[in-house]
């Protein structure tokens, strides 16, 4: 079965309330070696992600003192004056596949995992999702044959081999439109890399139908 962000998260989690001041976040983020803390409202839901980019940001604002001073900034400020909002989450079923794509479009390194409501779960980091592909050659090779090409598809016609993660089909199918959707099917293999085909057919059944005079 198909892993899902659920599957994978850390559901230990540090995290901190919007009243949390910069102090205590600058030694939470340096104590539990992360780099970003999901920010919480008062039913500890999701509403921000407060970093050390963001910690620094304020650090680094021009006159900070005497924007202290006058009023226009606080002494000290807290999660709610620090994070970036809204939070990218995502929800426990999702897809690693989903999961990624957020992070690479969003260009972050982790995701909190959050209820339908927002409420937080877990988080969920870029090894994390990697860990889908820490499985051996030869597990993967029968996880191909025997859920794939034996199960779904029953091809007794077609040997599996697998090296670093890449899948090479050889062999002949019954029919050209099988080939694929064969493809398709492997590459949703958690731990599959690449698909190789050097599969043949015994009918193409793909020729466009003759013109009716």
């Amino acid at each position: 079965m198909a892993s899902t962000v659920g599957d994978l998260m850390t559901t230990h989690v540090v995290a901190a309330f919007e009243e949390a001041g910069f102090k205590r976040l600058a030694v939470s983020l340096r104590m539990n070696g992360v780099s970003a803390l999901p920010v919480l409202d008062a039913d500890q839901r999701v509403v921000g992600v407060v970093s050390e980019s963001d910690l620094l940001a304020w650090l680094a604002a021009p006159n900070l003192d005497e924007a202290v001073f006058a009023g226009d900034m606080p002494e000290e400020p807290v999660a709610r004056d620090l994070m970036s909002t809204p939070a990218i989450t995502i929800t426990e079923g999702a897809s690693p596949r989903e999961a990624a794509e957020r992070m690479r479009r969003h260009r972050i390194k982790r995701l909190p995992v959050v209820t339908e409501d927002g409420k937080l779960l877990g988080i969920v980091s870029r090894s994390d999702l990697l860990r889908v592909y820490f499985v051996s050659d030869g597990e993967l090779r029968e996880t191909v044959e025997r859920e794939v090409v034996r199960g779904e598809f029953d091809l007794p016609g077609v040997a599996v081999s697998v090296e670093r993660g890449v899948v090479t089909l050889d062999g002949t199918v019954p029919v050209r439109s099988l080939i694929p959707r064969l493809i398709r099917a492997v590459r949703r293999v958690e731990g599959v890399v690449r698909v190789h085909d050097r599969l043949a057919y015994d009918t193409d059944d793909l020729v466009p139908l003759q013109r009716a005079r």
